[in-house]
């Protein structure tokens, strides 16, 4: 608990200070598959090397090669990435014709195993370990396993280098089937203790353990930036976890994490009691987990199943932890949560300001924006607020939980925003330890916070669901029906023109989360597809308009004006889908142009401006509706 002058002095603060949004990555790791100019062979005969040289086939590859290896065959034991002298790619990959292979643009599954070659670890050992210093390495079209349990099957990094340039960096994962040991497991498929390092259109499972933490994929020990994306990621412990374990490098903050269309899941064979359950209770925790992580994009994710067992439920932990203060600098800042689908969870999310008892830094600028929740039981709560979270903003979301809205305990959150959400209301609605439930709460644990807009379903009134309880401008519809969403028995959950919250929030738009968009987000999670590395535009999407450029209106309809300097004439505007595919280009005659959008789908567009000359002139976010 921090101190009462400590709190006291944020307080005086609070009139003084407005609300802060994350800071989204810096930088975004995106590296298409390589041209080499050299290949080396590995295969039972006629090759370069043997099926029992693997390792003297990488010892001798230099920077520029492809190493080939033979589909269907195994390569037992465990195998040494070493640092090498040059920028030049080195590709590890089948020697399985790309036409046979998933496209660039999507992912591997276990379908694909008969034309992969398998690496495969003793038990307790790693299947690939990269060196200190080991950089370039582009690893495409492999299988990766253990003959029995092991920790790390991929260990890029080894958490013990004690200094940033002893890291391994420039690493690419690319359609890569990971799994465990299907009947004993593996502790993790990949741990992430490296620099510009990323994961995609990869298959990852079997990541389980009796009584212990396990990850499809962990990092603790690499600065970032870190790519995980188009991944089917299958972890008992957590999914995806970053910090957990003390960083070796001092002041060391993984960074710069995007994490996009992915499908995090457990199988309900792993739930004791579930009919599908298939006889081992494997230690079940979250889906995602942040101890210790900076500017963090997570979108266009679906999160699916996970229940109280070794933890209490929670699907998504942000909770900074120093490993009893061994790392006190650990903390959880500038996290973008948005257009993601969580379904099946026995609770939503926990925020923790600071570790327990320890002053570490305090959790802040976090965002929780347009995400979708559905069948989330009474197990547990939608949101749990503890230690003092600061400036956390949770607008716009669709949850339907059957448990309590909120609970909160410890020193207060400060600066939150809770504005333009549906969720269930529960037994008791918004409530804190001590404090009773309602205005009683939002006055102790989130004092001078934007409380406001939202609806609280299936309180239809009584002694905790009282409209006089909480703010103006909240609604408690007895159920779901009367909210007016699309089609929930199908879990549709748009807002219908007759719904009294369409265009009721704050900002004009409609209560909750704009769906459209979260479909248009993660319409390709599922089937596995991701704009292919060429077609991708990133860093510039989350930059902040210029103001030569005007859009209006916004949101539009069918069509929209584009208002620009005169140094505009002669230039394009182009639209992009929340994936970064091009949807859209027009030429702009005059500074002012009106551009027909008939042909777009609803969804969150950008737009970007060029002149004559090519040079961008401005950006803007459209939300384009129907």
């Amino acid at each position: 608990m921090r101190s009462p002058t400590i709190v006291a002095v944020f307080l005086l603060a609070l009139a003084g200070r407005a609300q802060t949004l994350p800071t989204l990555p810096q930088e975004y790791f995106t590296v298409c598959y390589p041209s080499t100019a050299n290949v080396i062979t590995v295969c039972a005969s006629g090759c370069d090397y043997g099926n029992g040289q693997l390792q003297q086939a990488i010892n001798a590859a230099q920077p520029g090669t492809t190493i080939l290896l033979q589909a269907g065959h195994t390569y037992a034991g465990t195998f040494t990435l070493p640092a090498k002298t040059g920028d030049g790619w080195i590709v590890i990959r089948t020697n399985t014709a790309d036409v046979q292979l998933p496209l660039a643009d999507q992912r591997i599954t276990p379908d694909f195993s008969t034309l992969l070659p398998r690496l495969q670890a003793p038990a307790g050992q790693t299947a690939l370990t990269f060196s200190s210093g080991a950089h370039h390495y582009y690893l495409m079209g492999l299988e990766v396993t253990s003959a029995g349990y092991s920790f790390d099957l991929i260990r890029a990094g080894d958490g013990t280098q004690n200094a940033l340039d002893d890291l391994p960096h420039d690493i690419v994962f690319d359609r890569l089937y990971i799994h465990g040991h299907p009947t004993l497991g593996t502790k993790r498929g990949i741990a992430l203790n490296s620099a510009r390092t990323a994961v995609v259109n990869s298959y990852i499972s079997d990541c389980k353990g009796e009584g212990q933490d396990t990850q499809a994929i962990c990092g603790w020990n690499g600065p970032g930036p870190f790519k995980i994306v188009n991944n089917y990621l299958e972890g008992a412990g957590e999914n995806v976890m970053f910090g957990g374990a003390n960083p070796n490098i001092q002041d060391l903050v993984p960074s710069d994490i995007e994490v996009r269309n992915n499908h995090f899941f457990k199988p309900l064979s792993w739930k004791e009691g579930h009919p599908d359950f298939a006889g081992t209770a494997w230690c079940v925790k979250n889906l995602f987990e942040l101890k210790n992580a900076q500017r963090v994009l997570v979108e266009g994710n679906i999160l699916q199943n996970n229940w109280a067992d070794c933890q209490n439920g929670f699907a998504v932990l942000i909770t900074p932890r120093t490993q009893s203060g061994a790392s006190m600098w650990s903390r959880v800042t500038d996290v973008t949560w948005r257009y993601n689908i969580i379904t099946g969870s026995d609770g939503g999310y926990n925020f923790s300001g600071h570790d327990d008892q320890l002053e570490n830094p305090v959790s802040t600028r976090i965002l929780v924006e347009h995400n979708l929740a559905y069948d989330i039981s009474s197990v547990n709560k939608l949101y749990q607020f503890l230690n003092g979270t600061e400036h956390l903003t949770i607008r716009h979301n669709t949850s339907l939980n059957a448990g309590t809205t909120t609970s909160a305990a410890g020193d207060p959150t400060l600066f939150l925003t809770f504005q333009d959400n549906i969720c269930g209301f529960g037994s008791y609605g918004v409530c804190g330890t001590g404090s009773g439930c309602g205005n009683g709460t939002i006055n102790t644990y989130f004092p001078g916070s934007t409380f406001s807009h939202n609806v609280l379903i299936g309180a239809p009134g009584g002694p905790n669901g009282n409209p006089s309880q909480y703010p103006p401008n909240h609604w408690f519809p007895a159920g779901v029906a009367p909210v007016g969403f699309a089609d929930a028995a199908n879990n549709d959950y748009a807002l219908l023109p007759t719904s009294p919250y369409y265009g009721a929030a704050s900002d004009g738009t409609n209560i909750g989360a704009d769906i459209d968009s979260l479909n248009s987000y993660t319409a390709n999670v599922l089937s596995g597809v991701w704009t292919s590395c060429e077609g991708i535009i990133t860093g510039w999407l989350d930059q902040a308009h210029e103001v030569d450029v005007a859009l209006y209106p916004n949101p539009a309809n069918s069509s929209i004006t584009v208002s620009t300097s005169a140094s505009a004439a002669g230039g394009t505007i182009r639209f992009f889908d929340p994936t970064g595919r091009e949807v859209l280009r027009a030429s702009l005659s005059a500074s002012v142009n009106v551009i027909d959008l008939n042909e777009v789908r609803a969804s969150l567009l950008v737009a970007r401006v060029q002149d004559a000359k090519g040079t961008i002139i401005g950006t803007e976010r459209v939300v384009l509706i129907r």
